[in-house]
């Protein structure tokens, strides 16, 4: 465990909320450093050449993981999920044509079991837009939609590393996620929290194959601004699919539980 200096921190996402935060609400960054095991989502995600100058924080729960992520690069801490939510919730309401698209086939297929078929018109909106909110509120699954939420609402470029296993193979890459529209942050308040980041700063979280999110932070710095951005170049390998960044290595778990069911089989 480690303690980021309060007085180092730039905390800047404070300046797109709406309403100025108590003091007491912000905390030092407090990061939680893993204990896994060597075939663990996170240690793959480690042995990654990009991120020999970065290391992954921990946050509890499993459901809320992303939230409490957002929560601690905002405020310092896991405490702020249901002002999180509320602010999503409202950026989805007030936008909800821009994020249609955006909505995953899960929750469609949710939606229209449980509210039957939307349709394209103020009623059918307005229903969607209760339906969400309810899954956000209830901190079920909705795909990417709460990622392009939090992206756009707070303006900032945001990159999740995902580990996924195939069957001979663990595949790691990088996805970034852009604003979808743009909106004015009070540049005038709270002075007192905002520190000028000295370069372009960004989130970045991994989910793991457990579908559990923890962020991605500098090792030796409080604040992603002082790394490059994740790099993300096209791949054209038919295993990536449309994947991004992508980085293949040996998924050893699976080898040796084929040589446990077949004690005959050539060791490498």
């Amino acid at each position: 465990m480690e303690h980021e200096d309060e007085d180092q921190l730039h905390y800047p996402l404070l300046s797109f909320l709406a309403d100025d935060p108590d003091k007491r609400n912000i905390e030092k960054d407090t990061r939680v450093f893993p204990v896994c095991s060597p075939y663990s989502s996170i240690r793959v995600a480690m042995q990654r050449t990009d991120m020999r100058e970065r290391t992954i924080d921990c946050v509890e729960g499993k459901s809320d993981s992303l939230l409490r992520c957002i929560s601690k690069e905002i405020f310092g801490n896991e405490k702020n999920i249901g002002v999180l939510k509320e602010i999503l919730i409202n950026e989805f309401k007030e936008n909800v044509k821009i994020y249609c698209p955006f909505i995953g086939e899960e929750i469609k297929r949710s939606c229209k079991a449980c509210v039957g078929v939307v349709e394209n018109n103020t009623g059918g909106l307005k229903k969607l837009s209760q339906f969400i909110k309810e899954r956000i509120e209830d901190d079920l699954p909705c795909d990417d939609l709460l990622l392009w939420l939090t992206c756009t609402y707070f303006q900032t470029p945001l990159y999740v590393l995902r580990v996924t296993d195939l069957d001979t193979s663990t595949l790691s890459s990088w996805t970034e996620y852009t604003q979808l529209r743009r909106r004015k942050r009070d540049q005038e308040k709270k002075t007192t929290f905002l520190k000028k980041c000295s370069g372009t700063y960004f989130i970045s979280l991994l989910e793991t194959v457990g579908k559990q999110y923890c962020r991605i932070v500098p090792k030796l710095r409080s604040c992603n601004c002082f790394l490059e951005i994740p790099s993300i170049p096209s791949v054209d390998s038919a295993q990536c699919h449309t994947q991004q960044g992508s980085c293949l290595m040996p998924n050893r778990v699976n080898r040796i539980i084929q040589m446990i069911k077949n004690p005959k089989m050539e060791k490498k």
